[in-house]
């Protein structure tokens, strides 16, 4: 989680869209229709659905803090290490 690299779903979307020079078609799904379609829904596809809600709506792959008695944040061990930021990292897919 190196402070360079935290960014929601829509900022990467827009860094996207910057490298590209177009912006992108998007669709907007409300959560609560979102949930339904999950609970209603027959697995794989519900547990796809849920998979998605967690990452992107709930961010819970980057929405937690490192306890100091656990560890640490990887920049924090090594700071010379020049952190590679998602912007710079898409240049080789344009």
């Amino acid at each position: 989680m190196p402070p360079c690299n935290i960014y929601s779903f829509n900022d990467l979307v827009s860094l996207w869209e910057k490298k590209i020079g177009k912006t992108l078609e998007k669709s907007f799904i409300p959560e609560n229709t979102l949930l339904k379609d999950i609970k209603e829904g027959q697995i794989p596809v519900n547990f796809i659905l849920a998979l998605g809600h967690s990452t992107f709506v709930k961010g819970d792959q980057t929405n937690f803090e490192i306890k100091p008695s656990f560890g640490v944040e990887a920049s924090q061990l090594y700071p010379d290490v020049k952190c590679t930021t998602v912007y710079e990292y898409l240049d080789q897919f344009v």
